[in-house]
């Protein structure tokens, strides 16, 4: 889409990288892409991400783009809003993949599923918030390959852990045993809601269609977001990015940072929209109400599992009480809404 991509051996000569040794960096990621870091001369720690179709079931799954989704933003280089930074260095190629070199953000970067505090949780959201309020996405080019609405919200459900169970795929058994937990521990009505919703979400995404639609970083877990010093908030893993109503990123927000989280959901949602500049009308009690109902087809079968161990989350609920809010909310919110 913008030219031939350099190789990855002339990006890093351009780095002082040439000739240094690529050490495995374990993450928390979990699409298949694989990372390595290299230290120059002088100290300074870098981090290349390997990527490709072939490697990664979410770009699959999602109809990526043969240079990638990521990699593409990374090129076209949109003005964030601040405090948001990209942090990519280059875009290159390494044989049948894509390549990108940032530097090492170890230190800065969130642990996913680990416990933040309330000053953490209102930075990442002022920086979501600024995200959303500002047009960013009109500047890309118009054959931007952002991700389907529809493909985003319905990634995890039992019809997809079918299909990838079918291809082999181990997140396949993962999804589907998860759902079998949530069957286990969820109300009647709320296994109902997503049964409904699993066959036919055509009312979901009726629903969505009236919201304003807003550029969503669209995997906005805590370990994708880096809190520098100067007060940008780095994020990474653009993989999912897509234009759609904030919802479905607060949506999905909520619901895989509960292990790190310290407020219930309501709490969190209110910082967010203090932080946007919302005002608390009709248009926001939808915007609430969806983001409960995305989250719950989106990682219900997650809360199935953290239900069968009996976890206590940081926001001081059991997860079987948390399981239960978010079926009661989602339920009655589909009451309201579809």
């Amino acid at each position: 889409m913008t030219g031939e991509l350099p190789n990855l051996a002339s990006v890093l000569e351009q780095h002082g990288l040439d000739g240094v040794a690529e050490e495995p960096l374990a993450h928390d990621g979990w699409s298949g892409a694989r990372i390595t870091r290299l230290t120059r001369g002088d100290g300074t720690r870098f981090v290349v991400k390997r990527d490709s179709l072939a490697r990664d079931w979410i770009a699959r799954a999602t109809n990526d783009h043969p240079e990638l989704r990521e990699a593409l933003l990374v090129r076209a280089a949109p003005a964030l809003p601040a405090p948001v930074r990209l942090p990519h260095l280059a875009v290159a190629r390494d044989g049948d993949e894509i390549a990108l070199l940032m530097p090492d953000l170890t230190s800065t970067l969130l642990t996913w599923e680990a416990p933040v505090d309330e000053p953490t949780v209102d930075r990442v959201l002022a920086a979501l918030a600024a995200l959303h309020r500002e047009p960013w996405h009109a500047a890309l080019p118009s054959a931007f390959p952002w991700t389907d609405l529809e493909t985003r919200v319905l990634l995890l459900t039992r019809r997809s852990a079918a299909r990838y169970e079918a291809a082999g795929l181990p997140v396949g058994e993962r999804f589907r045993l998860g759902w079998e937990a949530f069957d286990r521990h969820a109300a009647v009505d709320a296994r109902s809601l997503i049964d409904r919703l699993t066959e036919d979400p055509r009312p979901l995404f009726g629903a969505l269609a009236r919201q304003p639609r807003v550029g969503l970083h669209g995997d906005l877990k805590l370990g994708n977001a880096g809190l520098a010093a100067d007060g940008s908030v780095w994020l990474i893993d653009w993989q999912m990015t897509l234009v759609a109503p904030a919802a479905v990123e607060l949506g999905w927000f909520l619901v895989c940072n509960v292990a790190g989280l310290p407020l219930d959901p309501d709490a969190t949602l209110e910082r967010y929209r203090v932080a946007a500049g919302l005002p608390n009308d009709a248009q926001w009690a939808a915007e609430r109400d969806l983001a409960i109902i995305v989250g719950l087809l989106l990682r219900g079968w997650r809360k199935g599992y953290d239900a069968d161990a009996g976890l206590t989350l940081p926001s001081g609920w059991t997860a079987a009480e948390d399981l239960r809010w978010w079926g009661d909310a989602a339920v009655e919110a589909a009451a309201r809404r579809l």
